[in-house]
């Protein structure tokens, strides 16, 4: 790719405006973790890759997927209740 020069005589940045407050509570964003097996990450990548946008786009996509899915009840996770028997110390 090209690179090009910028104009130094132009400002690098929007004047900021004055603008109402938002409801942050509304709009707010919450990290999460999860651990992916590496052929699993490798398919997200080369997904995401392909289709010319960032992993982590590719993971948000595919989340908000699932919960609309999930919510349609396109979608079934399947659980499994398991009884477990322990031995009490004393």
């Amino acid at each position: 790719m090209a690179k090009t020069i910028k104009d130094i005589s132009q400002p690098t940045r929007k004047p900021s405006q004055v603008t109402e407050a938002s409801k942050e509570a509304d709009n707010k964003n919450y990290p999460v973790s999860v651990y992916l097996r590496e052929h699993e990450r490798e398919y997200i990548e080369a997904l995401a890759d392909r289709l010319g946008v960032a992993r982590h786009a590719m993971l948000q996509y595919g989340l908000r997927y699932f919960i609309e899915q999930h919510r349609a009840g396109a979608v079934e996770v399947p659980v499994e209740t398991k009884t477990v028997t322990e031995i009490k110390s004393t």
